[in-house]
């Protein structure tokens, strides 16, 4: 069961990620991407969503989770905390901000609840209940800080170059750069707190492991 659903949420990543790429890329369905002038352009932009990264990042820790049995390395216990921490933020963020004015159709309709609401969900159940456990310590948590933080420095440098930016809230053009950047700091302490949560729960669920054998 736990290899049956890590392959559902890599399929589901795949099928979503792919079938977006397509209809925003290459068909220009996407109303921001519309104004990239080249394919390149428009690739760029697309894999400049936060929403994509955390899912191509939660559907490699899966992938990895289905064919390899050692769990032991640093960077697999940084990448697996980062995706569970960065699609937790996702779900949040979108469900709880952005859902109410973000009109999609067609295709767009299924893969956007794919990857905004249900890999989500799938994600932290399969964690919850098949872990691996036991992988966040503290030198784990404070490496997994850093590609979020690359990602910032990222869109803010794209966007002062580029005068574009992904989204509405972080758009410094728009907001001014102060707002922008506190915004920034309430997703990093929401990212900080969802670590520790996680560390909480992971300790808890491995000492209940351990009782009953």
């Amino acid at each position: 069961m736990k290899k049956l659903l890590n392959l559902l949420i890599v399929v589901l990543v795949v099928f979503s990620i792919c079938t977006e790429t397509y209809l925003f890329v290459i068909k220009g369905m996407h109303p921001l991407i519309l104004n990239e002038t080249s394919y390149l352009s428009r690739f760029i932009f697309y894999y400049s969503y936060f929403t994509v990264l955390s899912n191509l990042a939660v559907g490699l820790s899966c992938l990895i989770l289905l064919v390899n049995a050692d769990y032991s390395a640093k960077w697999f216990k940084v990448l697996r905390l980062d995706s569970i921490v960065c699609i937790t933020i996702t779900c949040i963020v979108y469900n709880g901000m952005m859902r109410q004015w973000h009109d999609v159709d067609g295709m767009v309709i299924l893969t956007n609840e794919f990857l905004h609401l249900i890999i989500p969900i799938l994600t932290i159940f399969s964690w919850l209940i098949y872990g691996p456990r036991q992988f966040i310590d503290q030198q784990v948590m404070s490496i997994a800080v850093i590609p979020p933080l690359i990602y910032v420095f990222y869109i803010f440098i794209r966007g002062y170059l580029t005068h574009i930016y992904p989204y509405h809230f972080l758009n410094a053009d728009q907001l001014g750069l102060s707002k922008a950047l506190w915004i920034i700091a309430a997703l990093i302490i929401l990212f900080l707190l969802l670590e520790f949560i996680l560390f909480l729960i992971d300790n808890k669920l491995a000492c209940g492991a351990e009782k009953r054998r």
